[in-house]
This record gives C-alpha cells, sequence and structure tokens, in this order.
C-alpha cells in the first residue's frame, strides 16, 4: 500500500541556451516533454488558448526563471521552513518571485512526502517502524522512552552534464536527489559552501539514544530516499521546481561566461543587479501561509495512529507520529528541511546549492 500518488511528468523546461553578444539576442530549445500531451494536443476548441499560445506563455515564464537567476546573486537563493525560524522563511528578494513560491511550495512538499513515506501504513513505512521497535528494545529493553529521530531531507543538485561551446550550453543531464541534513554536511558541496548548520542537533547526552538515531537515519536512506529522490525526479507536484532546476543551470552558466565582459544595456549586466524589473511574481503571494502549512504539518503531524503489539513482555500499544511532537512510546520525526535554490555560499539552515562542485561540463 502508498499513500503516495503516481504522477509522473515530464514538464517543458529549457535545454540549450546560445547568446549573441552582439545582437545582445538568445536562441534556445526547449524540451516539451508531457506539455501538449492529451486529448487537446493540437486542437483549439473554443474558449480554450491555442497550443503555440500556451507553448509561448509557457517559454516566457521558463526565460523568466533565467532572468531571475541572472539578476540576484546566488546566495538569494534559499528557503528556510522551520518551526523556530517564523521570521526567517525567504530571502526578501526572492520572495518577490515566482521561484520563491515554486521553493516554498516544494519544501512543504517534501515534508509531507517524507512523512507520508513513513507512515506504518505503508510497506516500507512497516518495515521501518518494526526494525526501529525492535532496535529500540535491544537498547533500552522494557525501558519506557520515546523514540528521537531527527530526519531532515534536503533537496540537493544531482549529477548536471552540460555541453558548452563559445556562446551557447546544452544540458545533457540534470537530475535532483534527496540527502539527509547529516549526509550533506559531509558532502563536498558543504565543504564549497562551508554553510554552518547546527550540528548540536545531532548529539545526544545518551550513547544508546545516539546509536537509536543513527540506525533511524540509516533505515531512511535505505528505504525512503531513494522513493523520495525518484518522485522529485518524476512526478508532477515536483514539476515547477524541475523547471526552475534547468534554467538556474544555463543562468549559472551564463553568469560564469559573460559576467564582467559585456558594455552597458546588454544582458551580461543584469547579472547580480539586484534589478527585478519584469521578474516579480504577477500574483503576490504570501509566504506565512506556507509557513502554517509546515507549522500544522509539524504540530498535528501527517499520521498520528496506535496499534496493539504482543511482546516477550505482553501485550503493549505502539503509537506513531510524525511531526515535532515527544510521546511516550512515539516518535518525534521532524520532516525535514529542503532549501531549494541555486548558491555558491549560504548561511544558516539554507542550502540547495547549484556550485561548481556540482557543474561538470564537455566541450
Amino acid at each position: 500500500k502508498s499513500v503516495i500518488k503516481n504522477d509522473k511528468f515530464r514538464p517543458l523546461h529549457l535545454r540549450y541556451i546560445s547568446y549573441d553578444s552582439q545582437s545582445n539576442d538568445f536562441k534556445l530549445l526547449l524540451d516539451k516533454g508531457d506539455f501538449l500531451k492529451g486529448p487537446l494536443k493540437g486542437l483549439s476548441p473554443k474558449g480554450t488558448v491555442p497550443d503555440e499560445a500556451r507553448l509561448q506563455e509557457a517559454t516566457q515564464e521558463l526565460m523568466k526563471f533565467f532572468f531571475i537567476g541572472l539578476a540576484l546573486p546566488n546566495e538569494k537563493f534559499w528557503v528556510n521552513l522551520r518551526p523556530d525560524s517564523p521570521d526567517n522563511i525567504l530571502d526578501p528578494l526572492l520572495e518577490k518571485t515566482d521561484i520563491g513560491r515554486i521553493f516554498l511550495e516544494a519544501d512543504v512538499q517534501l515534508k509531507k512526502d517524507t512523512a507520508a513515506m513513513t507512515s506504518p501504513q505503508t510497506k516500507e513505512g512497516k518495515e521501518y517502524w518494526d526494525k526501529l521497535y525492535k532496535k529500540a528494545g535491544e537498547l533500552f529493553g522494557t525501558e519506557h522512552i520515546a523514540i528521537p529521530t531527527i530526519t531532515r531531507p534536503w533537496i540537493v543538485p544531482n549529477e548536471i552534464i552540460i555541453r558548452e561551446a563559445p556562446d551557447n550550453a546544452y544540458i545533457y543531464k540534470a537530475t535532483l536527489k534527496v540527502m539527509l541534513e547529516e549526509d550533506y554536511l559531509k558532502s563536498p558541496s558543504h565543504q564549497v559552501t562551508k554553510s554552518p548548520v547546527n550540528q548540536a542537533e545531532y548529539s545526544f547526552k545518551d550513547p544508546r539514544l545516539k546509536e537509536l538515531n543513527e540506525y533511524s537515519t540509516q533505515l531512511i536512506k535505505e528505504t525512503i530516499i531513494p522513493k523520495l529522490t525518484y518522485e522529485v525526479n518524476t512526478s508532477k507536484r515536483y514539476a515547477p521546481l524541475r523547471q526552475v532546476y534547468y534554467s538556474l543551470i544555463l543562468a549559472q552558466w551564463f553568469k560564469q561566461k559573460y559576467k564582467g565582459l559585456s558594455p552597458k544595456g546588454t544582458v551580461p549586466n543584469r547579472i547580480d543587479s539586484g534589478d527585478l524589473t519584469n521578474l516579480t511574481s504577477k500574483e503576490p503571494y504570501d509566504k506565512q501561509s506556507y509557513f502554517q502549512q509546515y507549522q500544522k504539518s509539524f504540530k498535528d503531524g501527517e499520521y498520528n495512529l496506535q496499534e496493539p503489539v504482543s511482546t516477550t513482555m505482553g501485550q503493549s500499544i505502539r503509537r506513531y507520529v510524525s511531526g515535532g511532537m515527544q510521546i511516550d512510546c512515539s516518535s518525534a520525526i521532524e520532516t525535514g528541511k529542503i532549501t531549494a535554490g541555486s548558491s555558491i555560499k549560504t548561511s544558516g539552515n539554507k542550502a540547495f546549492y547549484l556550485s561548481e562542485a556540482n557543474f561538470s561540463s564537455s566541450s
């Protein structure tokens, strides 16, 4: 049984961009994906927008993401949903754009999906909890405890392969992956970005709790993280994030190629300018609404279940809780922080990096 719906979908996205510095003009190559598939393909019934017009509008949106990636310095691309950080959710400049909204939506979705996949009502979740309770029994015996697990998944770039020429770049491959925060702290990307994260959260006074949390982490990596990575790279609910990702990769390439090389009035002069003229959201959104969604998920949990279990000591009741609650003989899971953006360095608990460490190319 699975609580995660299968909604595989390939969105329209940028694959190639060339820039003529003399004419200050771009040429694009799009991957249409599943954009025009379905019963209306090639048709324009009364009251609907013709395919060509839809395609043109969508292309403008992808280029808007690209130009936002040029205009804002890399360290502006982060989102930080934490119950203890209601005033540090999003960079004020990014908040003015649709990329900020898309990052927030993906952040909330990842938290919900992570919690859903650990539910004992799913095959993976049942296996996870059975093994975790068995381990807890080995470590604590009949001692009455809460099982503390810290689970903070991040979405980070996986493999990026581009072919570049003097005036153009083509993305052969660009995938995302989900990593647990503690693994990211050890990764080369973290060494590049040097983002400080509160590692004290991963310390436990009782070494048995530390061992139990490490065991939980290993189970999550083996059973849950691969499925989350698959969903982030294939599902429709993360499709806007993937669209942004491709546009930001090309924006990053453009920055590295053209920064400081062109006369005033040309596109390269927009790089890191902070100028969001014609790039702000047409329909403003409230970042607090996303924080409230996360807060509700964290406080109330995505599930709160109990079941009778026979043990060597007799009948007992297990409770399974996702969220930030601490209940005896249950779990306190924080379903994570994702950060999404394109950043070479960051601060605090902000991440989703597109850095040189992840950026490989072929000529």
